[in-house]
């Protein structure tokens, strides 16, 4: 079988197999993740706590050019709600960089919605492939519970995405890990030579 286009695996889904689509889609979500940790795994030796943190906040500042609030944008970030706030109180440059995005999003229009923003859609899925349940990954992107349930069921594509990401999922965890699943948050516990080992690893 020959490579197929993304205007092809497209056409698959609006012709009526939108969970094939959807399945190999979020397969891609995964596997870009997994060659994201790998890089990391391979830098790791090399790579400081400053430069780590540098990344994460990018990540941050770009889900905040999407329109997303603290929770979408910790959640893009892969850190908790409180490590980003703690990084904002104690980094007004990091602080004013999310505002500006922020303010980037409004001035032009940019709405954080999971039916016509595919980077938000992202956020979504991404969460729901680490185990975050599908109405908090809704609360993540500002979709309420109820309004999530109904794009769900009200649009083959996204439901098909979105029960595809949580088959992944279950079938990638361990029971331990079912057992814990949520956006659990990262800990920054690896210190660099110039800090003190009293350092608050949430600092």
């Amino acid at each position: 079988m020959g490579d197929r286009s993304a205007g092809g695996a497209g056409s698959d889904a609006a012709a009526g197999a939108p969970e094939a689509w959807a399945e190999a889609v979020v397969a891609g979500l995964a596997g870009a993740k997994a060659a994201e940790r790998a890089l990391g795994d391979a830098l790791r030796p090399a790579m400081s706590l400053k430069e780590e943190k540098a990344q994460r906040r990018a990540e941050a500042v770009r889900a905040a050019a999407m329109g997303l609030g603290a929770a979408g944008c910790a959640s893009a970030a892969g850190v908790s709600e409180r490590l980003l706030a703690s990084w904002r109180a104690e980094d007004p440059v990091f602080d004013a960089a999310l505002s500006t995005a922020r303010s980037l999003a409004h001035v032009h229009d940019v709405v954080p919605d999971v039916t016509t923003n595919p980077a938000v859609l992202k956020v979504a899925l991404d969460a729901i492939l680490r185990g975050v349940p599908f109405v908090e990954a809704g609360a993540l992107v500002g979709v309420k519970r109820d309004t999530f349930y109904r794009l769900r069921r009200g649009n083959p594509q996204l439901g098909a995405l979105f029960g595809a990401a949580q088959n992944l999922r279950r079938r990638g965890a361990s029971p331990g890990r079912k057992r814990k699943a949520g956006l659990k948050g990262y800990r920054l516990v690896r210190l660099d030579a110039s800090e003190s080992p009293g350092t608050d690893p949430d600092a």
